[in-house]
């Protein structure tokens, strides 16, 4: 698992934050009680969310975390080449009584998967989730 890195340790994150910082910060000081943040800067936050990480992105911003997952969400591009999501299929020898690996996924976006598998074949389990890793490359 890679190492947590701030903004001024990343230099590409931070030069991304800073191409949209200026014009966050120039309507902060010219905006009128209340209004909402114009959509141009919302779709350049959510961009960057979409590459950077939403939690990184909103805290680095000074934005509601919420606000921009539900423009993150409300935008989420379809693959490209129009094909649904693969499944993998995986046997279960045991029954539900025994010995499990939990396995558990969520993207950016907060979607979840959860897989239980039985213990029986440490192999299969670790080929399914190298399988999964390398999808997410």
């Amino acid at each position: 698992m890679a190492a947590k890195t701030t903004t001024k340790s990343d230099p590409t994150f931070a030069a991304a934050i800073a191409r949209v910082q200026p014009a966050l910060t120039a309507w902060r000081q010219r905006r009128k009680h209340r209004e909402p943040i114009p959509e141009p800067l919302w779709r350049a936050m959510v961009r960057l969310a979409r590459r950077y990480g939403l939690s990184r992105v909103a805290q680095a911003l000074r934005v509601n975390y919420t606000g921009l997952k539900r423009r993150l969400v409300a935008t989420a591009v379809p693959r490209s080449d129009g094909l649904a999501p693969e499944f993998v299929e995986v046997p279960m020898a045991a029954g539900p009584g025994g010995p499990q690996w939990v396995i558990e996924l969520e993207d950016r976006d907060g979607s979840k998967l959860t897989l239980r598998l039985a213990q029986t074949d440490n192999a299969a389990a670790l080929a399914l989730a190298q399988g999964l890793w390398r999808q997410r490359s």
